[in-house]
């Protein structure tokens, strides 16, 4: 980026701290104190100044995106929130560049911006890699890395390289150098198979080496090291959950000081891996090394200060949905407060909850608890019925849903999860960017259901080739299963091939639009259809398929007995395809084949009100996809104007033409603009 005279990296964390309005100009004079005597020269050149913004979803106060914005300048004191949405918006220094990180959960303001990036982690070589490199001993690596490999959960989470450090780090309890083989035991401890294990052997090493240096032994039992730390980690988890509720992940001496947690301890123990002081020149603060450790000993702290079934159950319905608790005693449930718009910086939280529940039902906890859990025995059933409630009784929306997924695994309780999933009839997901450890969420779950789903709504996921085989197994259930725009390639098409020829298949809709499956994948489903007995309608739209793509749809498709309607617009089939298909309508009289938009008013209605639903969200226009999707669909109808007559199709399809040259042009000039 040579481009650029200057970089600006602010954190939102950081900025969290300033209270009273002020400038950009005061802002980053405090910021970059070697800077202030030419910040003023700089902004005579905006156009070479490049802002980072780092961490949206950690901002504590409220952004107004639809707001005009007012019209402020460098030195107009406002707001620091009111700042930082002038910047993005571009209202202030339009010329200045701004690059804006955040969690995948929160919704950012893509509008504002000509390009979006999904951060999708290290491919399986490079896991392979790294755990080789964090060990020095080589024997010892090709051990974790063989026990991550055959471990699903484990493995998807891998893909992630903070989590990929924490369970190198937790493993090394596991597989030591320096572990005998008698001593396999030593912690008493299984090896970890979720989320919330990895992290507990994560503190468990922190604790062991570093809180408790020299008072344990490698053979120490484990209850009796947490029994050492309890204090320091009950003292450490009500710190991380208070502020947790109020988004606060920032502290002084004085929070410090009011949790008990002192700083002298924070920079001599273990903590100084937990805390980490932000050496500012202003003010010294103090903060967990990332959000996660905050929320999974938040999750400790609640897991070891509830004692019902009633009182857990009080706690989701808090931390999931808002509804307050009317008479708790438990500490964690006591003059809380919590804006239901704060409920998603949750999701993590409960997650981590569910998962330490699992732990303390187990033993695992002992040291740090005193007593058994009262009514231990039923909290399994009794969390099953509240899962099982929630997907029955509420409209939940697609973030809630997936998150109580991600806490079914978690709790990783065969008895809790049967209960609950036969309740899911439908899961929709559409447009929710999904990482394959959330196909591995939705899997794990609906593996406990036999029944038929009646929808699987995966549309606009990016879920890709891993993601869909990581969901294989549980696919042949759904009647309606929506695929589209989903990376997907021929590897999902011969995937899928194999569901369609397996003899359990119930899928009856199959909307595979908007993927590169090209001709050498769709010949491998024609293939699957040939004996397929259930599919009736199966959309094609936009799927790379070519004249060679169709070599064997007339053999195929004559003796399928089931389908009914095939769309295969917006495809290059050339003239030997179209004549292909023409033969097959001969043979096969039943079904619809729809090749050309004109073809079929209620598609281009459909088209239409795509299109609508674009220009309504504008962020959809940063996806290539949708703009490489567009342009197929106006080749595909210039086209079918060379042949329209005049008529309703014919006057649709004009206007999904006009309407479709009008997005793209709107859509570059935006990105020009900006």
């Amino acid at each position: 980026m040579r481009e650029f005279t200057c970089v600006f990296d602010l954190r939102f964390r950081e900025l969290n701290l300033i209270k009273a309005p002020l400038s950009l100009l005061e802002l980053l004079g405090e910021r970059f104190r070697y800077l202030i005597d030419i910040l003023p020269d700089l902004f005579t050149s905006p156009s070479s100044l490049l802002f980072i913004l780092d961490g949206l979803d950690e901002f504590k106060f409220p952004l107004d995106w639809n707001g005009s914005g007012k019209n402020i300048d460098v030195d107009s004191k406002v707001l620091v929130s009111e700042l930082m949405v002038a910047l993005i918006q571009g209202s202030l220094l339009p010329e200045a560049s701004v690059i804006l990180t955040t969690r995948p959960s929160t919704e950012a303001p893509k509008r504002f911006f000509q390009r979006c990036c999904v951060v999708l982690g290290f491919e399986e070589d490079q896991v392979k890699e790294y755990t080789s490199k964090f060990y020095k001993n080589s024997d010892v690596a090709g051990k974790v890395y063989d026990y991550i490999l055959n471990n699903d959960s484990l493995f998807v989470l891998s893909f992630i390289p903070l989590y990929c450090y924490i369970i190198c780090t937790a493993m090394a309890e596991f597989f030591s150098e320096t572990q005998d083989a008698g001593d396999s035991k030593s912690l008493e401890l299984n090896p970890p198979k979720t989320v919330s294990e990895v992290y507990f052997c994560y503190l468990f090493t922190a604790v062991k080496h570093h809180a408790l240096r020299g008072s344990t032994k490698r053979s120490t039992p484990r209850s009796e090291v947490l029994s050492l730390a309890k204090q320091q980690l009950t003292n450490l988890g009500k710190l991380a959950y208070e502020n947790l509720l109020q988004k606060k992940i920032m502290f002084d001496r004085e929070d410090l000081k009011n949790y008990g947690v002192i700083p002298a301890d924070v920079q001599s123990t273990f903590l100084c891996h937990i805390l980490q002081p932000l050496k500012e020149e202003t003010v010294e603060m103090f903060s967990f090394f990332h959000l996660t450790v905050q929320e999974h000993l938040a999750a400790l702290y609640c897991v070891i200060n509830l004692f019902s079934q009633e009182d857990i159950i009080q706690a989701l319905d808090f931390w999931c949905f808002g509804i307050h608790p009317p008479s708790c005693t438990a500490t964690p449930l006591q003059n809380t407060g919590l804006n239901m718009d704060e409920l998603e910086s949750l999701q993590m939280f409960t997650r981590f909850f569910m998962g330490m529940l699992r732990g303390r039902l187990a033993g695992q906890l002992d040291g740090l608890v005193l007593s058994s859990m009262e009514q231990g025995d039923g909290i399994p059933t009794r969390l099953g019925l509240w899962f099982q409630n929630q997907f029955r009784g509420r409209k939940l929306k697609n973030q809630t849903a997936l998150n109580l997924l991600h806490c079914l695994m978690e709790f990783h309780m065969k008895e809790t999860t049967s209960i609950a999933a036969p309740e899911i009839k439908k899961l929709n997901l559409f447009k929710m960017k999904l990482s394959v450890v959330d196909c591995a969420a939705i899997h794990y779950v609906l593996q406990f259901s036999t029944h038929k789903l009646q929808e699987l709504n995966l549309g606009y996921s990016n879920i890709g080739n891993n993601g869909l085989n990581r969901l294989g197994p549980i696919l042949h259930r759904c009647e309606s299963l929506y695929l589209r725009y989903n990376c997907l390639g021929r590897q999902a098409a011969v995937l899928e091939s194999a569901i369609l020829k397996s003899n359990e298949c119930q899928i009856k809709n199959l909307f595979m639009c908007g993927n590169n499956l090209g001709s050498e994948g769709v010949v491998q489903l024609w293939n699957a259809l040939e004996s397929n007995t259930t599919v009736e309608e199966l959309y094609l739209d936009i799927t790379g398929i070519t004249e060679t793509g169709t070599e064997n749809i007339v053999n195929c498709l004559s003796k399928n007995t089931s389908l009914k309607s095939l769309t295969i617009v917006g495809n290059d089939i050339g003239e030997e395809g179209k004549r292909r298909l023409r033969e097959l309508e001969q043979r096969r009289p039943g079904l619809r084949i729809i090749s050309n938009f004109v073809d079929d008013l209620g598609l281009l209605h459909a088209y239409l009100d795509w299109i609508d639903e674009i220009q309504a969200d504008t962020d959809q226009m940063d996806s290539v996809k949708n703009v490489n999707a567009l342009q197929s669909v106006l080749k595909g109808l210039q086209v079918a104007g060379e042949h329209m007559d005049k008529g309703e199709n014919a006057a649709k399809a004009r206007e999904l033409q006009t309407k479709i040259v009008e997005l793209l042009n709107s859509s570059t000039a935006l990105i020009g603009e900006r």
